[in-house]
């Protein structure tokens, strides 16, 4: 009877007009959004990826000498060991020792730094549109040890992003930093988006809460970005294909902090650079408004070796880096002849 009645209630709740209402007006608003063509724009954590990853060297630029050695002793499932060595060099550890683990749902990577730093990052896909993150790190030095814990929802016209960075309970109270974000295609080329931020040190201190809004418009061969940060941090950035080779991308960031004895006081930094890809390189140069002119050149000498040259000079305060790197690559006989073949691009994953 206890069954029979739960089961009756069930149905009252899904099947009345109020329900069917509700599922009609979903029905139709699908479909309209279907009818809309509209495409995944991306996430608000790479709305600017073709200047700030393709173009720009924020990525890319590094200082000393570098030389990257890595064997490939599996490809399905993907299984790779890294040795890297640094020399002059305020970024990178004199040696490290990195292990790759992937298959087409799951990804294993971890490092060991002379330092004494170790570092982990796997990612779990549970389907098409949900993805886990997470990411940690152990260091000596105070504050430097962190744990990130990322999921990434991909829809047909959105995405959302929920990530807690040191998330902790052992204070009797939730701490850390909880970073939420959505970004939605309004149109097949305008896309519209918010993230929102809470934060929270120790019990003892109140949260602190911002919100930054996000939009991006994507043309046939150029993108337009603009964010708006709770910080009074203007960010704007446009990138455009000029050639089947060559991109071009300008990034604007201008900064109003909060007024002083002095007033409001504006800071503000324009960078531009350009992206050229040859047959077996590839050139990027850059020059900001702060007088730094910088260029990276990454060349494939050979099947298995590649080079990497970085260089740039602060003409303000005329100090130069210049950054020299060499990577050999080793796998199999099989993956090796197939990646000698005419034409064919590298099948090995980056480094």
């Amino acid at each position: 009877m206890a069954e029979e009645k739960a089961a009756s209630a069930l149905s009252i709740l899904g099947n009345n007009a109020v329900t069917a209402t509700l599922k009609d007006l979903y029905s139709s608003f699908s479909e309209r959004r279907k009818a809309l063509g509209l495409s995944n724009p991306g996430s608000v954590e790479s709305i600017s990826r073709e200047v700030q990853r393709d173009v720009l060297l924020s990525n890319y630029m590094f200082s000393g000498l570098r030389a990257d050695v890595q064997k490939v002793f599996s490809v399905s499932p993907l299984f790779r060991i890294q040795h890297g060595l640094a020399m002059g060099s305020q970024a990178l550890p004199p040696y490290q020792l990195m292990a790759l683990y992937g298959t087409n749902n799951a990804f294993l990577q971890g490092g060991w730094s002379s330092d004494g730093s170790v570092t982990a990052w796997g990612n779990y896909r549970w389907s098409s549109s949900l993805t886990s993150k997470i990411q940690m790190q152990t260091a000596s030095g105070v504050g430097q040890s962190m744990v990130s814990i990322d999921h990434d929802y991909t829809g047909d016209d959105f995405s959302a992003t929920l990530k807690a960075v040191n998330p902790s309970m052992l204070e009797g109270g939730l701490t850390g930093t909880i970073v939420g974000s959505y970004l939605q295609s309004i149109t097949p080329g305008l896309a519209l988006g918010l993230e929102g931020v809470w934060m929270r040190q120790s019990l003892g201190t109140k949260p602190e809460t911002a919100l930054s809004y996000s939009g991006r418009y994507k043309g046939n061969d150029w993108v337009g970005t603009a964010q708006l940060q709770a910080a009074g941090v203007i960010e704007a950035t446009y990138w455009r294909k000029l050639t089947e080779k060559v991109e071009a991308g300008v990034k604007l960031e201008l900064a109003f902090p909060s007024a002083g004895m002095f007033g409001t006081t504006r800071e503000g930094t324009a960078s531009i650079g350009a992206k050229y890809d040859f047959r077996a390189s590839t050139f990027r140069a850059q020059l900001d408004s702060a007088g730094k002119v910088g260029c990276y050149l990454d060349k494939r000498v050979a099947p298995s070796v590649s080079l990497s040259f970085a260089g740039e000079i602060d003409q303000v305060k005329q100090q130069p880096k210049i950054g020299l790197a060499v990577s050999v690559e080793s796998a199999p006989e099989d993956l090796m002849e197939q990646q000698e073949k005419p034409g064919a691009t590298s099948v090995l994953p980056p480094v």
